[in-house]
């Protein structure tokens, strides 16, 4: 199997050296999981791309769709900036000599992937016939005269099942800044520019440094989410630091408001539902009736303080009053605003 990152050559010309490599090395990680996953490995780097080897076909052909469904899960709304790419599947025979790998296949991959569309999964007739069917759909793209080869080679693709993904016990962030519109309204644009690229750096970072996900933005709001209860509650502190050790330098009018709920994420392609989703959601927005402008505030339900029983972090949530008239969604279920002294008056740092 080979992979290969689509128009990269112009976007990584744009990232910064630091950048560019974490981008990467999330690339790799995330092709290597997907790889052992399906009884496959990495054997060797191609410029951004990668040759893997698998046990079987169809082990390779689900690797593949794994990587192409992540890849689509993980970056809603990104537009251009999404990361795409293209993938081929051969079969054949490969040696080694002088630690190089050589073999027709790698000659055969090499011709069809510059035939392959981003986000497809190109395979080989060979490939094709060793599918298991009943698995793996696949469609005839055409025939093509390839370079090197003799007779025209039929090339199919994989024709990708999309389908509802159930994400259950997942921690949803919600986070959102407060004061931005009027910051919007007044302008001027660079600034408002500052204020979005420095968000974009502070959420990204923070969803790196403590396993989170950033599912989707719109504007200045992002949705994160996490696998561990601890793990979200640290991610959505440091953001408010972090964000307040950027404030008085760039000089911004503006807090953060984080909304955090656990519950079902139902993905569909590209699209996020689920009444979870909207529940954090709107948690983060009805906590701005709750803090001053001047305040920043992380606001939880009752279902993320019960994971978070026996950490530091359970005796410094207070109950808050959600007042239900304005956001009747939330009407039954408990809220709760982390406070920086626990009731006990004894002050904890988990970071």
């Amino acid at each position: 199997m080979k992979t290969d990152i689509s128009g990269s050559t112009s976007r990584f010309r744009e990232l910064l050296t630091a950048d560019l490599q974490a981008l990467l090395g999330e690339h790799r990680a995330l092709l290597a999981r997907r790889a052992a996953e399906h009884g496959g490995r990495i054997i060797k780097p191609a410029g951004d791309g990668y040759w893997l080897e698998f046990l079987s076909v169809t082990g390779a052909a689900k690797a593949a769709i794994a990587v192409q469904e992540e890849l689509q899960l993980t970056q809603v709304n990104r537009g251009h900036d999404r990361l795409s790419i293209r993938i081929v599947i051969a079969l054949g025979d490969i040696a080694v000599q002088d630690d190089d790998f050589i073999g027709d296949v790698f000659a055969l991959v090499t011709r069809v992937e510059a035939l392959t569309p981003p986000d497809e999964i190109y395979l080989t007739a060979g490939a094709r016939l060793a599918l298991t069917s009943a698995e793996i759909q696949t469609a005839l793209v055409e025939s093509f005269a390839l370079k090197g080869f003799v007779e025209p080679m039929p090339i199919y693709r994989i024709e990708q099942r999309h389908r509802t993904r159930v994400i259950p016990e997942i921690y949803i962030l919600f986070l959102d800044l407060h004061g931005f519109g009027k910051i919007m309204d007044a302008g001027p644009v660079a600034k408002i520019e500052r204020i979005l690229d420095m968000l974009d750096g502070v959420t990204y970072g923070t969803a790196q440094e403590f396993g989170g996900t950033v599912r989707f933005n719109l504007g200045d709001s992002y949705c994160i989410t996490f696998a561990d209860a601890a793990q979200a509650m640290a991610g959505a502190e440091r953001s408010i630091r972090k964000w307040e050790a950027i404030r008085p330098v760039e000089q911004f009018d503006c807090t953060i408001g984080i909304g955090l709920h656990r519950g079902t994420l139902y993905a569909f392609r590209s699209f996020l539902y689920g009444r979870d989703v909207w529940v954090a959601s709107q948690l983060q927005s009805a906590s701005s009736k709750l803090l001053t402008s001047e305040e920043n505030g992380i606001f939880v339900t009752d279902a993320v303080r019960s994971a978070l029983f026996g950490t530091p972090w359970h005796n410094r949530l207070q109950p808050v009053e959600l007042q239900p008239l304005l956001r009747p969604q939330l009407v039954g279920i408990g809220a709760y605003r982390l406070c920086e002294v626990a009731l006990d008056n004894e002050l904890h740092d988990p970071l």
